[in-house]
């Protein structure tokens, strides 16, 4: 799957430093030893995104050489690597961040006090990654690169965290583009004044943080909230049947681009940011797994990830293991398509 003088100058100069952390950002991760020896296990919520993107690593892997199978989808992958139950997860940076600063000593000199705080007053155990973002973990107080460095600088034994890609599963809020017109709402900060008159839909692993938030920053109190599964909230029915007005759903949707739903401007205060970060365990995982990890990751876009949740999403969806196959291969990233 799918990373002179005046202003150009500095943008060279910007893409340099890029570079120069990209390359960097593989080789700073300590491992026991250059190759894989062993297979190794990878773990992924049950939705079909979070299995597409874990057979595109598995599939990446593969074509590197290294043994690695996918075990069954968990509610908590993150959980099951910190258990030592799976040597790999692709996560979202929030949730990462939460987990892994609960480690004894992973506070390293660079963590900030903002990110342990971030860390310490979120829920760990909040659900599988595919819910409309983790309302919980602090939302507002860390923007997306800020959560990543934070998340980057911690400092783990036995663990680590790869490169993180340019694609998120953040949580949003979105309405049609005819209730976005006649309520003349794009923004959150016009919500107040409309929310008696609306009714959302917010799935239910995050209705009471959510609310609580809505409220408390946005001074929102919708006419009603309408608890929705996490299959509903990964879709976009309840919105464009009109059964809600606002859904919460993630940006990875597809059916937001697809129905040319509104995203609300200012809807990233309520959750927090979930970029898409690896987590492997470092006991007899090889450089050669690093590098190839990283390499999907750095090619991994939100358009990537949209296009993948469309492939297995709708009435003629893919299977996870044939679209990341697809997706792969449409990229080449893989030397031996399956």
């Amino acid at each position: 799957m799918s990373r002179t003088t005046g202003p150009w100058g500095l943008l060279g100069l910007g893409a340099a430093l890029l570079s120069l952390a990209a390359c960097t950002s593989s080789t700073e991760v300590t491992t026991s030893q250059a190759a894989t020896t062993r297979e190794l296990v990878l773990v992924q919520g049950p939705d079909a995104t979070s299995q597409a993107l874990g057979h595109a690593y598995r599939d990446m892997l593969a074509d590197a050489g290294i043994d690695a199978r996918m075990a069954d989808p968990a509610t908590d992958p993150v959980g099951e690597v910190l258990a030592g139950r799976a040597d790999f997860t692709a996560a979202g940076s929030s949730r990462l961040l939460t987990a892994l600063g609960k480690l004894p000593g992973a506070h390293g000199a660079d963590a900030s006090a903002s990110g342990t705080s971030a860390a310490a007053s979120a829920d760990a155990t909040a659900g599988p990654d595919t819910s409309a973002g983790n309302a919980s973990a602090a939302p507002g107080d860390l923007d997306a690169a800020q959560t990543k460095r934070e998340l980057h600088a911690l400092a783990l034994k036995g663990f680590a965290v790869l490169e993180s890609a340019d694609a998120e599963r953040t949580g949003t809020l979105v309405l049609t583009a005819a209730t976005s017109a006649g309520d003349r709402l794009v923004n959150t900060s016009e919500l107040a004044p409309l929310c008696p008159q609306l009714e959302f839909g917010i799935a239910g692993g995050i209705k009471a943080e959510l609310t609580s938030q809505l409220a408390a920053k946005l001074a929102c109190h919708p006419k009603a909230v309408i608890e929705l599964s996490d299959a509903q909230g990964r879709g976009v029915l309840p919105v464009i049947s009109d059964e809600v007005q606002i859904q919460a759903t993630t940006l990875e949707n597809a059916g937001i681009p697809d129905n040319a739903l509104v995203v609300l401007q200012g809807a990233e205060k309520l959750f927090a940011p979930e970029s898409i970060t690896p987590l492997i365990t470092t006991d007899g995982v090889g450089q050669d797994a690093v590098k190839a990890i990283n390499r999907l990751s750095s090619a991994l876009k939100q358009e990537d990830l949209l296009n993948l949740n469309r492939m297995v999403t709708g009435r003629d969806a893919l299977e996870p293991p044939k679209a990341a196959d697809d997706w792969l291969t449409d990229k080449a990233l893989v030397t031996n398509p399956r």
